[in-house]
């Protein structure tokens, strides 16, 4: 001990080196390049406003849009996402990465947990919602085997018409088309609410990244209207979309992926 207090730079060399003997022991959780978008998502006060902000705004844009009537003479209808729309998972996603996983490690038993919260503004904008007399449709990618846990989730948090005819459930398929023409048989859908643009339209489903693009600029009057959208920068079409849908890569595949995509952005912005 006196010989480290005698030479300083000595001791700090050794600190050093252990500390890098221990990072080779247990693999660092910066290697997950998901792990800074994740921790945004789930500690940031940014994203609390990003959610207050937008379901106000979709709040008072819901109370104008009433005031139409349904060109089809039937009753309106709001469609909403589930994940990272109205429920927070953050705290799952979260768990998977610093262990090293992925989905579906834990998802099964998080959905049974029923222990999502409700983003900040939520609970307001669809009793409002209830409250002018609109239903409630939650269509999510959520395991119908595990409707019953999330009607008690959505009925703890207080939200209206939770119950097995609005919670509509990936039963075969992700694709989201069918399960809101299900609501279109007896309603006009008035607003529809997610975090990813499948959740919209089904003109996204499995669209490459410049048709999606296209397809955003296409809808334009919508956003902010009829369409209102959520930040989810951990996973979503976005992603699957750069990697063309694949599933199963290697890190050495996704880091030439990442590199690719994020190269040919540089290049077009010519900076």
């Amino acid at each position: 001990m006196k010989i480290l207090l005698r030479f300083p730079l000595i001791a700090c060399l050794l600190v050093l080196v252990s500390f890098r003997a221990s990072e080779t022991e247990k693999p660092s959780i910066r290697k997950d390049n998901r792990l800074l978008a994740t921790a945004w998502y789930a500690m940031s006060a940014e994203k609390q406003a990003c959610y207050l902000q937008t379901y106000r705004l979709a709040g008072q844009q819901l109370e104008t849009m009433k005031k139409q009537k349904p060109k089809s003479g039937k009753s309106w209808a709001i469609v909403t996402d589930l994940d990272e729309t109205l429920l927070d998972n953050s705290a799952w996603s979260v768990k998977v990465l610093l262990e090293g996983k992925d989905y579906p490690d834990y998802w099964n038993d998080w959905e049974k947990a029923g222990k999502a919260p409700a983003f900040p503004g939520a609970l307001d904008f669809y009793k409002k919602a209830s409250q002018l007399k609109i239903p409630v449709y939650y269509i999510s990618n959520r395991m119908a085997k595990n409707l019953d846990a999330t009607i008690s989730n959505l009925k703890k948090l207080g939200l209206p018409y939770a119950d097995s005819t609005h919670i509509l459930l990936k039963n075969k398929t992700s694709n989201k088309i069918e399960r809101r023409d299900q609501v279109l048989k007896k309603h006009e859908i008035l607003m529809l609410l997610g975090d990813n643009l499948a959740d919209f339209d089904g003109v996204w489903e499995e669209a490459n990244a410049d048709n999606r693009s296209k397809a955003v600029a296409d809808n334009t009057t919508k956003w902010g209207n009829r369409f209102i959208i959520f930040p989810n920068p951990m996973y979503g079409g976005w992603r699957d979309a750069l990697f063309s849908y694949k599933r199963g890569m290697t890190e050495a595949q996704q880091d030439s992926v990442w590199t690719l995509h994020l190269g040919e952005f540089l290049k077009a912005a010519e900076f």
